[in-house]
C-alpha cells in the first residue's frame, strides 16, 4: 500500500508507478474543469451518523482528542466535502466541480487488508441532468484510458429501479439486504425461493427475479426492461439511462457501455444513475460513482451532485505496464564534464524554472544516464549540443535552448 511504497526500498518502484497514477489523474480531471480540494483528516464520528451510507460505524478508525470528543480518521471524502459545502450555502449558487486524491481509513473484516487506502475522485455539483451525468462517465472512462487499459467496461444502472420494485413490498431489512446480497451475487435460483415466501403479485415477482438478467447491450437492456414492468416511472428512469448511453456514445464511448439493472446501490446517499468501472485483470471495481441529489438535506442543503470515486492502489494493481509501469521520463537530461559544472547548474535552474524537470550527469558517470529523457543536452568548455531524437543542434545561451526545445516536437 502507499504507506509502503514510502518507507520499503524494495517498493520503490511500485512507488513510482504510484505517483504517476495520480499524476495522470490529476491531468485529467483538470482537463474537465475540475479543481482540487482537500478535506480534514479527522472528523466528527456524529457527522457520520447524519447520512445514510454504506459505511458501517463498526469499520471506522476512532480517537478521542484532548476534549473527550469522539473522532474518526476519514472515512470518506464525499460526505464531509458536502457538509463543507453546506455550510456555506443552503442552495447551489452555481455549478461547481472539484477532485481530491487523499487517503481514507476502514478497518476491513479481513485484518490482512490494510487499513488505509488512496481515494481520487471528483464531484460535480450540478442539477440533474443526463448530459452533466454523461460527462462525468466520460470522465472516469477518460481517466481509465489514460492510465493504459484497454479492456475497460463501464457498468451503469439505476438506484430507483430496484427502489420502485420493491416500493410495496413489506420487507424486513434483514430480507431487504438478503433480496440485494441475492441480485448482487446474480443468484437466480436463490432469488426464486427466496420471493416463493413473498406474498406479492406475480409480474412484481417476476421483474426481481429477471432483475440479474438486464444485464448487457444498453439498447436490448433497456426494451427487455420495458417489457416487463409497465409503470410510467420506470420507463422514465430507462429513458434517462438511453438518453446518457446515447450521450456516451457521441463521446465515442459506446464499445465501453454496459447496462446493468441488478447494480444495486452500493453507497446509501446515491439516489438515481448509479455506476461502476471494471479493467482488465481485476476482478473487482476500480472505481465507483453515482448521482447524490438529496445528501445535502442532511445538513440543511439543497446540494445536487454526481461523483465517483477509485481506488488508487486497485489502479496500480490492475495495471499492466505500457503506459505507467516504467520509470516517468525526464524532460531533460544535462551530460556536463568537469570544467562545465558552473554552466550545467545555471542551464538546469533556468529550465526547472520554466517547469522541465532535469537531471544533471557529469560526463564520468555517463553510464547511469537514462534511457528515456525526451532531451539530451551536453555541455563541454568549448561546444554545447542539444539532442532530439538523434538530431544535434548547437546552441550558445539559454535562449537558443529554449527555442530548439519549443521547435521541437514535443517540446513545451
Amino acid at each position: 500500500m502507499y504507506t509502503d511504497y514510502r518507507v520499503v526500498d524494495d517498493n520503490v518502484k511500485d512507488y513510482e508507478k504510484y505517483e504517476r497514477t495520480i499524476k495522470t489523474i490529476n491531468k485529467r480531471f483538470g482537463t474537465y474543469g475540475y479543481k482540487r480540494i482537500k478535506t480534514s483528516t479527522f472528523e466528527q464520528y456524529d457527522l457520520y451518523s447524519k447520512v445514510n451510507s454504506s459505511i458501517n460505524q463498526n469499520e471506522m478508525i476512532k480517537v478521542i482528542d484532548h476534549n473527550g470528543q469522539v473522532l474518526v480518521l476519514r472515512p470518506d471524502v464525499t460526505i464531509p466535502i458536502t457538509r463543507q459545502l453546506a455550510e456555506e450555502f443552503t442552495e447551489l449558487p452555481n455549478e461547481l466541480r472539484y477532485f481530491y486524491v487523499q487517503d481514507v481509513f476502514r478497518q476491513a473484516d479481513d485484518r490482512s487488508e490494510s487499513i488505509e487506502s488512496t481515494q481520487a475522485g471528483v464531484e460535480y455539483f450540478t442539477e440533474s441532468s443526463p448530459e452533466a451525468d454523461a460527462e462525468v462517465i466520460a470522465l472516469a472512462c477518460h481517466t481509465l484510458k489514460d492510465l493504459g487499459f484497454t479492456d475497460i467496461k463501464i457498468e451503469i444502472g439505476h438506484a430507483s429501479f430496484f427502489k420502485q420494485l420493491i416500493e410495496n413490498i413489506e420487507l424486513a431489512p434483514r430480507q431487504l439486504n438478503e433480496l440485494k446480497s441475492l441480485i448482487q451475487a446474480k443468484n437466480i435460483v436463490d432469488i426464486e425461493t427466496f420471493l416463493s415466501n413473498l406474498s406479492i403479485e406475480k409480474e412484481i415477482r417476476d421483474a426481481i427475479g429477471t432483475i440479474p438478467l438486464l444485464y448487457g447491450d444498453p439498447v436490448e437492456v433497456s426494451e427487455r426492461a420495458r417489457a416487463l414492468v409497465g409503470t410510467k416511472r420506470l420507463h422514465d428512469t430507462l429513458d434517462y439511462l438511453m438518453r446518457i448511453y446515447d450521450i456516451l456514445t457521441v463521446y465515442g464511448l459506446r464499445k465501453y457501455i454496459v447496462m446493468d439493472l441488478g447494480l444495486i446501490n452500493h453507497m446509501g446517499y446515491y439516489s438515481d444513475i448509479i455506476f461502476q468501472g471494471f479493467v482488465e485483470k481485476l476482478g473487482k471495481p476500480v472505481l465507483m460513482g453515482g448521482r447524490y441529489d438529496g445528501l445535502g438535506n442532511a445538513f440543511g442543503a439543497t446540494l445536487p451532485a454526481i461523483g465517483f470515486a477509485c481506488e488508487v492502489e486497485s489502479l496500480v494493481e490492475a495495471s499492466s505496464g505500457e503506459t505507467i509501469l516504467g520509470p516517468a521520463p525526464i524532460d531533460v537530461e544535462i551530460i556536463y564534464d568537469e570544467m562545465s559544472l558552473g554552466e550545467s547548474i545555471t542551464i538546469a535552474n533556468e529550465l526547472r524554472e520554466r517547469n522541465y524537470s532535469v537531471l544533471s550527469i557529469p560526463a564520468r558517470k555517463q553510464n547511469q544516464r537514462r534511457q528515456n529523457s525526451i532531451y539530451s543536452i551536453q555541455i563541454e568548455k568549448e561546444k554545447k549540443t542539444f539532442l532530439y531524437k538523434e538530431k544535434e543542434s548547437a546552441f550558445s545561451d539559454i535562449g537558443q535552448l529554449l527555442k530548439l526545445m519549443i521547435d521541437s516536437k514535443g517540446g513545451i
